[in-house]
């Protein structure tokens, strides 16, 4: 018996000291107090807008918040066929310490979540949501202890939004002529996102692509825009493009 106990006790410290030395001393007590602070009107960020990348139903953007060339915030809009989540993700020296969000399902029972995940940087530390049936109930609501898995999230996934690389790295596909509206149509054709940008305005690189479109069909360009407000719709406005070197690898 004696022995049974001395192998599971020896399991536990295996397990502690195989904690990432990466981790951060934080506890959740601490994380909000972080979070309250970053979240203040007090707190000055650079703030940057990704591109709405669409894909058949499914669409995701993310806003990034910057202090001293440090991301301290993704705020990501995830809309899916049958699901639609805005997640908040809050950074501490570069590692995630907490994760809001506000999910919304189609389903019968209990469509409406909020969870709330809290890390160490490498790892949960204590997961909570609340859920119902109608969504201003949930400000009333208490939180109760859930559970949340590292694999679940993807944290390279805004990085790579806001930089359009990897699956959001957009090649020129094709003009779509609506009179009197033009829109720059950009295809990811491994991911399957696209963009559709509104044309306002002259510029050289829509020039150079309306001259021979077939000639640079495929070619990836970074693209610079906002958002406007067109007829009470959002559109996005293309403002810049930098066209990738035809030698340069896709």
């Amino acid at each position: 018996m004696y022995t049974k106990y001395l192998a599971y006790f020896l399991f536990l410290a295996f397990l502690v000291s195989c904690k990432d030395k990466n981790a951060l001393e934080i506890s959740p007590k601490e994380i909000d107090e972080y979070v309250e602070i970053k979240s203040s009107e007090s707190q000055e960020y650079a703030v940057s807008q990704s591109l709405r990348f669409s894909k058949e139903e499914d669409s995701y953007e993310v806003v990034q918040y910057i202090q001293n060339d440090t991301v301290i915030l993704f705020l990501e809009t995830i809309h899916k066929q049958d699901e639609s989540c805005v997640r908040q993700t809050f950074f501490k020296n570069g590692m995630p310490v907490f994760i809001q969000e506000s999910i919304g399902r189609n389903s019968t029972e209990s469509p409406y979540v909020d969870r709330k995940i809290y890390w160490d940087g490498t790892s949960v530390i204590e997961a909570y949501e609340k859920s119902s049936d109608i969504e201003q109930d949930l400000a009333f609501m208490e939180y109760s202890k859930s559970s949340a898995d590292i694999d679940e999230f993807d944290f390279n996934k805004p990085k790579k939004a806001m930089a359009q690389q990897g699956e959001f790295k957009m090649q020129f596909s094709e003009f779509i002529f609506i009179d009197p509206q033009t829109y720059l149509i950009l295809e990811n054709e491994e991911s399957l996102y696209d963009v559709a940008l509104f044309i306002a305005n002259d510029h050289p690189l829509i020039g150079q692509l309306l001259a021979d479109p077939d000639a640079f069909k495929g070619r990836t360009i970074f693209i610079t825009h906002q958002f406007i407000m067109m007829n009470n719709i959002e559109r996005m406005l293309f403002i810049d493009g930098e066209m990738q070197a035809a030698t340069e690898a896709d």
